[in-house]
């Protein structure tokens, strides 16, 4: 727990959500921010509890932890939100609750239906944030945290996180488009091509298989291992109109047909691992934050050969590392979970005035 009650006006109670989605990078990140802010704070380890503890079970002690009057918390802060049941959120009284949501626009919905119910709603989606609809809601962009992610000595790392291309995330349809297109160029130049994380979603006889490294979880230590050791990240975004869990496979979770205009947190964690990133330019935030002296942009097949070439093979070798080094200054200076927190706590401070 944090020190410096005195100091503040703010006690949260910090709450993991027990949803399937990897939230455990944020949470840390935000915990590491409360830290460095000096906010008080006792946190919920929900992914750790609810290994031991049903989830049911787990609701009722983050109830009745909120509302110990001796431990004088002002807001519970949940990290995600979508599996929170409403009878916390209705509960609550004195005591404000604050989400902060990791899945906008792609899971909009659930919550949408619950807002009147939340006293703040801090979306990581501009579109949503730029509504008139909700007056609770507030944009609070994803972001990177200098406490989890940092450079390596490429001689410290070893073989196995070594690429020239990496991808590592969920292997939607659309990403596997994208990766497929890269094949021939990979093996002409005989390139080190590595795929990671959730492969599940790719069809079994897609050529991309060759190239999985690792499939599953990457948990967040071994990522910036990855990323350290890569000659070129790749980041591509989430399709958001298609939901693996559904028949369908369309995202019924959506439905206002909120635009996905901002960016993922791996646009935050690699610059800040001072890794070259090439990176999809189809949200209109991505040249916001960054500028082609920081980033390689792609926007489809045939831009996305073209960078790698120049950037892997081409006269664009030499660039790499300052490029590399403009996105870690922009991200340092301005997109942590430090600058998050604080942008929500002038916010919860100034209602309380």
């Amino acid at each position: 727990m944090s020190t410096g009650q005195d100091q503040n006006k703010i006690k949260f109670l910090l709450v993991a959500d027990s949803t399937h989605f990897a939230l455990t990078d944020v949470y840390y990140g935000y915990r590491y921010a409360l830290d460095k802010l000096k906010i008080p704070y006792e946190a919920f380890p929900w992914h750790h509890m609810r290994e031991l503890i049903v989830d049911k079970h787990c609701y009722h002690i983050v109830h009745s932890t909120a509302l110990i009057k001796e431990k004088g918390f002002t807001h519970v802060l949940f990290i995600g939100g979508l599996n929170i049941p409403d009878f916390i959120f209705n509960n609550l009284y004195h005591i404000k609750s604050v989400v902060v949501s990791t899945e906008d626009p792609h899971s909009f919905d659930p919550m949408k239906h619950r807002l009147k119910e939340v006293d703040y709603y801090f979306t990581n989606e501009r579109s949503i944030a730029n509504s008139d609809r909700y007056d609770n809601v507030f944009y609070c962009p994803t972001a990177g945290s200098t406490h989890e992610c940092g450079k390596m000595p490429i001689d410290y790392i070893e073989e196995k996180y070594h690429s020239d291309i990496l991808f590592l995330g969920a292997m939607y349809p659309n990403r596997v488009k994208l990766l497929e297109s890269i094949i021939p160029l990979v093996k002409r130049h005989k390139l080190n091509f590595k795929i990671c994380g959730h492969t599940h979603y790719m069809p079994k006889k897609s050529p991309l298989q060759e190239f999985v490294f690792e499939s599953g979880t990457i948990p967040h230590n071994e990522t910036v291992k990855y990323y350290n050791g890569s000659k070129a990240v790749l980041n591509m975004y989430r399709d958001i109109g298609w939901n693996p869990r559904t028949v369908t496979k369309r995202n019924p979770y959506n439905r206002s047909r909120f635009p996905a205009e901002s960016l993922n947190p791996r646009a935050y964690e690699v610059p800040l691992c001072q890794s070259f990133m090439v990176m999809e330019d189809i949200r209109p935030e991505a040249r916001e934050v960054f500028t082609d002296n920081d980033v390689a942009f792609f926007s489809d097949e045939k831009s996305l050969n073209k960078q790698l070439r120049y950037y892997l093979i081409g006269k664009g070798k030499e660039k790499r590392e300052q490029m590399a080094f403009n996105a870690y200054i922009k991200v340092a200076e301005n997109h942590t979970y430090v600058h998050r927190l604080q942008s929500i706590k002038d916010i919860l401070e100034n209602d309380l005035q």
